[in-house]
């Protein structure tokens, strides 16, 4: 039996491997930070780039900005960072390493939910739901990538997996029971909260079920349904303790970087517009037209098919519904800008589909040929996702298209870079001014320089303080006209480098 397991496992993992690579995902590995949301892949890849040079510190985080000072930053869990940054030091820099990784969580994620879909359907449907929810444009796009909203679902999926296991029933597999399974469960969840709050939707759907279980009139069954309470409430340990150690670290060093925040709109219209803003961009990337709408109506539908649902299923796929709309409803104002945050909510479509798979399993044998429409219906989807996920995630790397959006071209400062490496006076020791950069890390992440940013949205005010206050050595300019606006308040600016429209002065001061 055990055997046969690793077979399946085996099979998975090829075909797995053999997807992405024809979906074009392992084509980037090597890429640098680019395409949508370019800022925020810098911002975390910058955590793994500081760990590398400053020493492997987990305690205490570091971007690239403000770094002539402190660049040490509140924020969720840093594990994929660090542990790229331990590769880093292994195998030399390269940000290979850090895609690497976060796909290796994905992976395990997504072989757990095979195997959880597996418990409920045969091995072919439970690979086209598998592929179903890697092509959405959204997964696609970063499922290699530098967000750690990827690792957090990949190990929330773990998570799942191992708590269906070991404490809901099934008609005929018996349940985990080994203390590895146990540890690695607690391990997972509470990895996953930590590196993402978001997932704490999660945790609570499961302390939600277990805690219904205690009620006759629910009729819900969790095997050692007091063990399954002691191990979420452990669950809970280190992201409660990281809280409060990045609340440390935003109260002694200033930044609250990535914490986060519940935005309040303080009118109604601003609501609406959140929505409106949202609604017009980000849902056709989560799943493509017209799927997304199909979806989102099956996500209703297990309401009335309470009789052909297990009870635990039932309730787990309604709860985790209810809190994943109330955490979008709340933070609309942040989603709006954002299509990565829907991540670490796709498992409310994962449950949901779960949930009418056994509801499609009550079918009658009589009426098998629903069974076969359903099919072919399932392959047509998933081929329609594909095709739209394959297509987004080549826009997304495409310079020129609407969906690239990388605020600057990062092959041109990787070139400048090298450059500057010939050069002994420049290093991650001086301080420096990048601009015009519309986000905190990117120029100073691709030039693995430390320092302050500028841009158009910054006054006088704002220059004379970096000039005068940290005392900066090097300018890195990609305009004119912020170059005259600083050659007017130092000595001179003499030329050290430059690449296309990019140079690099040093500054003499008054």
């Amino acid at each position: 039996m055990q055997g046969r397991h690793l077979y399946t496992i085996l099979a998975f993992l090829i075909a797995w491997l053999l997807f992405c690579y024809s979906a074009g995902i392992t084509s980037h590995f090597s890429a640098l930070p680019s395409g949508v949301h370019q800022s925020a892949q810098c911002d975390r890849a910058s955590l793994a780039q500081n760990y590398y040079y400053d020493g492997l510190n987990f305690l205490y985080p570091e971007v690239n900005e403000n770094r002539c000072i402190d660049g040490i930053v509140s924020c969720e869990l840093p594990l994929t960072a660090y542990l790229s940054a331990v590769l880093y030091k292994a195998f030399s820099y390269d940000e290979f390493w850090f895609r690497l990784l976060s796909f290796c969580f994905f992976t395990a994620g997504m072989l757990a939910l095979f195997l959880w879909l597996k418990t409920r359907v045969n091995a072919i449907v439970a690979f086209l739901l598998v592929i179903l929810l890697q092509s959405s444009p959204i997964l696609m796009f970063y499922s290699a990538g530098f967000l750690p909203d990827i690792t957090a679902l990949g190990l929330a999926l773990v998570a799942w997996f191992l708590f269906a296991r070991l404490f809901l029933p099934h008609p005929y597999l018996p349940s985990y029971k080994h203390w590895m399974l146990k540890l690695l469960f607690v391990l997972s969840l509470s990895l996953a909260v930590a590196t993402k709050t978001t997932v704490a939707i999660q945790l609570l759907t499961m302390l939600g079920v277990v805690s219904l279980s205690f009620l006759p009139s629910f009729k819900i069954t969790i095997h050692q349904r007091k063990e399954a309470l002691v191990l979420l409430v452990l669950s809970c340990l280190i992201p409660i303790a990281w809280f409060f150690w990045s609340r440390h670290l935003s109260m002694t060093h200033n930044s609250q970087y990535f914490m986060m925040r519940v935005p309040i709109p303080e009118h109604w219209s601003d609501y609406q517009t959140a929505w409106l803003i949202y609604l017009a961009n980000w849902p056709q990337q989560t799943f493509s037209e017209p799927l997304i709408y199909l979806f989102t109506g099956l996500l209703f539908l297990p309401i009335f098919l309470k009789k052909y649902i297990s009870n635990e299923l039932w309730f787990i796929a309604i709860i985790n519904l209810f809190g994943s709309l109330c955490f979008l409803f709340l933070m609309i104002d942040q989603f709006k800008y954002h299509d990565y945050y829907i991540i670490c909510l796709m498992p409310s479509f994962i449950i949901n589909w779960l949930a009418l798979s056994e509801a499609i399993g009550k079918i009658p044998a009589k009426l098998w040929y629903i069974k076969i429409i359903l099919l072919i219906a399932l392959v047509q989807i998933v081929s329609v996702q594909y095709n739209g996920g394959t297509v987004n995630l080549q826009e997304r790397y495409t310079v020129g298209n609407y969906w690239e959006q990388s605020h600057i071209n990062a092959q041109s400062y990787d070139s400048l870079r090298q450059k500057l490496t010939q050069l002994h006076s420049i290093n991650r020791n001086s301080c420096v001014i990048a601009g015009i950069d519309p986000s905190p890390n990117n120029i100073l992440y691709m030039m693995h320089l430390r320092g302050h940013r500028v841009s158009p949205e910054h006054d006088s005010a704002r220059l004379n303080h970096i000039i005068y206050g940290a005392h900066p050595e090097y300018f890195i300019s990609n305009d004119s006209t912020l170059e005259q606006r600083i050659n007017k308040m130092v000595d001179s600016m003499a030329l050290v480098a430059s690449h296309n429209t990019i140079k690099v002065y040093r500054l003499y001061q008054d």
